[in-house]
């Protein structure tokens, strides 16, 4: 049986090849009822990574300016006053921004101007059920964004424990590893792996079934082992070379399987990794990372490859 064929010679894949934990942190919010949780966990992060963190909101920029202004202070004390009931807050110095805009491009243009690393935003759902993600502020962040968006629809209960990322042994596999490591540095890592076997209804025997989960498990094992490898060479990461990093194979279809190992593992952060030229509808995962952020079962993590 031939090897599976890996994409680790592309230029998206080397422009991320050290790890490096956020160092500015941008938390869009647009004060909702659930933005306080997107909140909790930006301090939670800025606190663990010692990183800046920037809270953003975007008034109407149609509004007069007299209105404007009297809106821009209302939210500023708002946004203080959601901040000050957060544990952890006292030790940071963040900044509030309250500006006038328009959509997500004010968002994007916010995060492009102080560099930052990491996106945080809130989900919120309406009363009919799940809110669709797709033509949401949220939703074009990831779309169009540069950085990676963690989407919080959960409380904060310290730092991530245990961390779920589904894996294709592809440029977008390798960056969503890095970038799961290094923003969760302590927890266990679980990383989810699909395969069919082609024509497989016409390929019953156990032996050939056996054979490519076979592959499918080596190749595996040796991307996990070459990322540990990476990581633990890395000046920029943390000292921890012991890292629980289970590898989990399954034959089905991907989303189901992700799906299945996510309810069965329970994690507090699943990490997807998505293609960067052409969006999240039509990326490797991209389908896949609708369908968790429609319905987010822990915080979700979209990574991007370019």
């Amino acid at each position: 049986m031939p090897p599976i064929a890996r994409t680790d010679d592309s230029p998206s894949d080397t422009a991320a090849a050290t790890y490096k934990a956020p160092k500015i942190i941008l938390m869009a919010t647009d004060l909702s009822a659930r933005s306080d949780r997107a909140l909790e966990r930006a301090v939670s992060l800025a606190g663990q990574h010692n990183a800046r963190l920037v809270i953003l909101n975007i008034i109407d920029e149609d509004l007069p300016a007299s209105v404007q202004d009297r809106v821009q202070d209302a939210t500023l004390k708002e946004i203080q006053s959601s901040l000050d009931r957060v544990d952890g807050s006292k030790t940071l110095e963040p900044t509030i921004d309250a500006i006038a805009g328009k959509d997500y491009r004010d968002i994007l243009d916010h995060a492009d101007k102080i560099a930052a690393d990491l996106i945080v935003m809130g989900i919120h759902r309406n009363e009919a059920g799940n809110k669709p993600v797709a033509g949401t502020t949220m939703e074009r962040v990831i779309r169009k964004g540069q950085q990676p968006v963690l989407v919080v629809p959960s409380r904060t209960e310290g730092p991530y424990e245990k961390v779920a990322i589904a894996v294709d042994f592809s440029a977008f596999s390798r960056i969503a590893i890095r970038q799961a490591l290094s923003l969760a540095p302590d927890a266990e890592f679980n990383a989810i792996h699909s395969y069919h076997v082609p024509f497989g209804g016409f390929q019953r025997g156990r032996e050939t079934r056996n054979a490519y989960r076979d592959e499918h498990e080596r190749t595996l094992n040796q991307l996990i082992e070459e990322e540990m490898e990476t990581l633990i060479g890395s000046a920029t990461t943390v000292a921890r070379q012991d890292i629980p990093f289970n590898k989990i194979v399954k034959q089905g279809e991907t989303q189901s399987v992700i799906r299945s190992e996510v309810e069965r593992l329970q994690p507090d952060l699943l990490v997807l990794g998505t293609h960067g030229r052409v969006g999240l509808t039509h990326a490797l995962l991209g389908s896949i990372a609708e369908s968790f952020l429609n319905n987010p079962p822990c915080d979700v993590l979209v990574v991007k490859a370019w």
